[in-house]
């Protein structure tokens, strides 16, 4: 099979075939099984490249997850109360609202049921959260070693399908939105304690680096 990608005709090929492709596939992008992209065109930066995928996204996102619950386990339960306007969601349901998101993601890739979640009220019940919170990431994570393609699931409007990467896209994207609600939510009632830097993706490298 063979597409358009960059103004270059991609075609897959087996290893058998890499001695001939240039002669067969002129100036083509050749992704050979089991090997390195390769380019009939000379070096090219993508020629030694790996295929991008959602895999380290996702490790960011179970990171970031972890260390939000932790940051909102240490300030004081009144935080759970701040909102960032009198109609907005609380800390509290906000946190809540992010373990839920994971439930519904792994629901739709894995047919995972969802549980009756409590808002939390103290750190006792964010850590529970969080505990919860990354079984779902690692669930995500391994659905991301599957082949893409799509899913069935059934919502409350009847039965729906999706893409199984734009499922696990929304997952990383939904926590995030709502991490900065939290952010702002704490800022603005003097509470404090999130800084959306330390979750961004300079302070995972930095992480990872540090192993």
């Amino acid at each position: 099979p063979s597409g358009q990608c960059c103004a270059h005709e991609v075609v897959i090929l087996d290893e058998e075939h890499r001695s001939t492709h240039a002669r067969d596939y002129p100036g083509a992008l050749c992704l050979f099984h089991g090997g390195q992209p390769d380019s009939t065109e000379g070096d090219r930066p993508w020629q030694h490249a790996r295929v991008i995928d959602l895999t380290r996204s996702l490790r960011h996102l179970a990171w970031a997850d972890a260390r939000l619950f932790d940051d909102l386990a240490v300030l004081p339960p009144k935080a759970l109360d701040a909102r960032y306007s009198p109609d907005a969601w609380t800390v509290g349901h906000l946190a809540m609202h992010i373990v839920g998101g994971a439930e519904w993601y792994a629901y739709c890739l894995a047919g995972t049921p969802w549980t009756d979640l409590q808002i939390p009220t103290g750190p006792d019940d964010l850590r529970g959260l969080s505990r919860h919170l990354a079984e779902l990431d690692a669930l995500l994570l391994e659905q991301a070693a599957l082949p893409d393609g799509l899913v069935e699931f059934v919502d409350e409007d009847g039965p729906r399908t999706a893409q199984r990467s734009t499922i696990l896209s929304q997952a990383c994207l939904h926590s995030a939105e709502h991490r900065a609600q939290i952010a702002c939510a704490l800022e603005v009632t003097g509470h404090g304690g999130v800084t959306l830097d330390d979750y961004d993706l300079w302070a995972f490298e930095a992480h990872e680096r540090r192993g």
